[in-house]
């Protein structure tokens, strides 16, 4: 059995040899010819298209987590650099970083947070139309202006308390 494996074997080998030699196999020296088929490539879709980058802002990497990827944006639109890790684990926390995040009703006095870092309606939404910022709760759902509105509150706890993430009960 042992023979007839060997026997096989040198066929195969012979005939490989033997097909080279009539088509004329390439010569090492020689460029490369034809076209060299390569497996598809998975890209994970990003959620923020990466931008160009300046000296003022920072790069948005579409291969990062969600969360990773809206504080980036959120240091674009003036969080403060230092502030990124406490930013993600926020909202990680509050909205699984999902920027749709709406609680409905799971607050005691019924009252609804929004987007990303879970904006309570009842309590800012008339301060943040005031600033400019929305002209409705439902404004929150999008991640840049929920992000703007985050960075007045979180301010506006730095001027009022000396701790911007009081409004988020973050010590």
């Amino acid at each position: 059995m042992n023979y007839l494996a060997e026997k096989i074997i040198g066929l195969v080998l012979c005939t490989v040899f033997g097909v080279t030699a009539l088509t004329g196999a390439p010569s090492a020296s020689s460029d490369p010819s034809g076209i060299i088929a390569l497996a598809p490539l998975y890209v994970q879709n990003y959620l923020i298209e990466p931008t160009t980058t300046t000296s003022s802002t920072i790069y948005i990497d579409p291969y990062s987590s969600a969360c990773e990827q809206f504080s980036a944006l959120a240091i674009n639109l003036g969080w403060p650099a230092d502030q990124r890790t406490v930013l993600e684990a926020v909202m990680a926390r509050e909205s699984g970083c999902r920027p749709n995040a709406h609680n409905k009703t799971l607050n005691r006095d019924k009252s609804q947070d929004w987007g990303l870092l879970q904006i309570n309606g009842r309590s800012w939404t008339k301060w943040l139309i005031g600033k400019g910022i929305i002209t409705q709760a439902s404004d929150l759902l999008q991640a840049q202006t929920n992000l703007l509105a985050g960075l007045e509150i979180y301010n506006y706890g730095v001027e009022r308390y000396g701790f911007g993430w009081g409004p988020w009960s973050v010590k």
